[in-house]
């Protein structure tokens, strides 16, 4: 039963999507990219998102182990569990990430500004997969008297927010295009429990054989918009009106260092959400060392041990209940890029292409990435490309990726413009797409826009 239990756990943690929108980055041919980096040297004059169309992304990763390892053909099930169990590290963690454009609406004024506003919904999760807290639940204490178990290694989010936005994109001058996003973030639901404290431990005990510490424990779980009976209708208004609210900024630059030397910047998310709807939060704090009953054979009464043990930890370990209002911090995540133009166009004389003076027909460029995650952990990234224009109707892009989840990924995105009509579709980890099961991440994207050229 035990280990059925820490299997159940453990493909609940599989199911997990994550955010480095490593195709879409630097990927200026396509009409979302402002979302990506706000300072993007941006092609397009106009732009309209097709309602629930403009852009879906979805990306899946799990950095502990993949379905296979547990469900894969031949071999013992028990040594395969045994190993997962023994592979896992305290940081190890899952990621789920829905981003769901619902418009975008895009122009340039007679400043030769860009100016948009626009959408969306995004659905977040991401928990930990503590090695020592699994082995502990699978092999029990006896195994690992002495060891230390961190509670700042259990943390969990789920969190589903709605975002308007207004934003401007400006070339300052040649070299120079620069970039900002204004957010207001609409907390639609959330649960958390994060930045817990504590430790728990067995040592060998003096009037029992084993005696187990809770020290200095810390917990907390938050959670706003959850109910159980909540009806369509409720669900409706939380969408149009929720009383969640935060502010957000997205910023970002791009700059030319030579005629075919860019480098650029983004630092999206820089925000929180004030969560004040249907509160409900529980905590638990104190210290506490258990060596077991001393069971005593009175001649005249009766001893309830269960209760002595039951009134003793509750003295020790205070858990409470409250509806305070809290603050949730977005997840900010930091993108650098270089980038190198290779081929010059052959002939500048065709409107096949996009800006004619300084544009390439290929490059060769780089990525960076960076998360923290309020769970001890980073979520990080890096990855090379190389990026094609066959012409202003057809570009390509390809990568080879290294972040939490693997080092050797390759994926492919590809923009291609049907007169004013624009379909965008990308997937990372493309050989990873023949055997689901066998992969620790995997993305989709897809998008349907309308623009109008420079």
């Amino acid at each position: 039963m035990k280990k059925i239990a820490i299997v159940i756990l453990l493909l609940i943690s599989y199911k997990g999507f994550g955010q480095f929108h490593v195709l879409e980055y630097d990927f200026n041919s396509y009409a979302q990219s402002l979302q990506f980096n706000p300072g993007t040297n941006y092609p397009y004059e106009k732009l309209f998102s097709l309602p629930l169309l403009g852009q879906t992304y979805v990306f899946g990763g799990n950095t502990g182990f993949s379905l296979a390892d547990l469900f894969s053909e031949g071999g013992n099930y028990n040594e395969k569990l045994t190993r997962v169990a023994s592979n896992l590290k305290n940081t190890d963690f899952v990621n789920a990430h829905y981003h769901q454009e619902i418009f975008t609406y895009g122009w340039t004024d007679d400043l030769e500004r860009f100016k948009y506003f626009g959408m969306y919904w995004e659905f977040d999760h991401f928990n930990t997969i503590p090695g020592s807290f699994v082995r502990l639940g699978l092999e029990g204490n006896s195994p690992h008297l002495f060891d230390i178990y961190d509670a700042r290694y259990i943390s969990t989010r789920s969190e589903f927010v709605q975002t308007m936005y207004y934003g401007m994109n400006k070339q300052a001058n040649w070299q120079l295009n620069v970039g900002y996003r204004i957010k207001l973030y609409s907390g639609i639901a959330n649960a958390q429990s994060i930045n817990n404290q504590g430790t728990f431990y067995t040592t060998e005990g003096q009037n029992n054989y084993y005696e187990h510490h809770l020290e200095n424990v810390n917990l907390g779980f938050y959670s706003s918009s959850f109910d159980e009976n909540a009806e369509i209708s409720d669900i409706i208004n939380k969408f149009l009106f929720s009383k969640n609210f935060g502010p957000g900024l997205d910023l970002g630059l791009t700059y030319k260092y030579t005629d075919r030397l860019q480098l650029s910047a983004a630092v999206l998310d820089l925000g929180f959400i004030y969560y004040t709807s249907n509160i409900r939060n529980y905590t638990v704090k104190g210290s506490y060392v258990y060596e077991g009953a001393n069971i005593q054979f009175p001649e005249n009464s009766f001893i309830d041990y269960w209760k002595d043990i039951k009134d003793s930890f509750n003295e020790q370990i205070q858990v409470g209940e409250n509806k305070k209002n809290y603050i949730s911090w977005r997840p900010t995540s930091v993108y650098v890029g270089l980038k190198y133009g290779l081929e010059d166009l052959k002939h500048p004389e065709c409107k096949d292409f996009l800006n004619l003076k300084d544009e390439y027909t290929s490059f060769l460029g780089f990525t960076g990435f960076y998360q923290y995650r309020p769970f001890k952990s980073v979520y990080w990234g890096t990855s090379l490309y190389y990026q094609k224009k066959w012409s202003k109707y057809f570009q390509t892009k390809f990568n080879l990726t290294a972040d939490n989840f693997g080092f050797a990924s390759v994926g492919a995105a590809m923009v291609l413009n049907i007169k004013r009509l624009q379909l965008y579709l990308a997937a990372d980890n493309l050989i990873g797409l023949s055997d689901l099961s066998a992969s620790k991440k995997q993305s989709v994207s897809l998008g349907l826009n309308i623009i109008k050229f420079k």
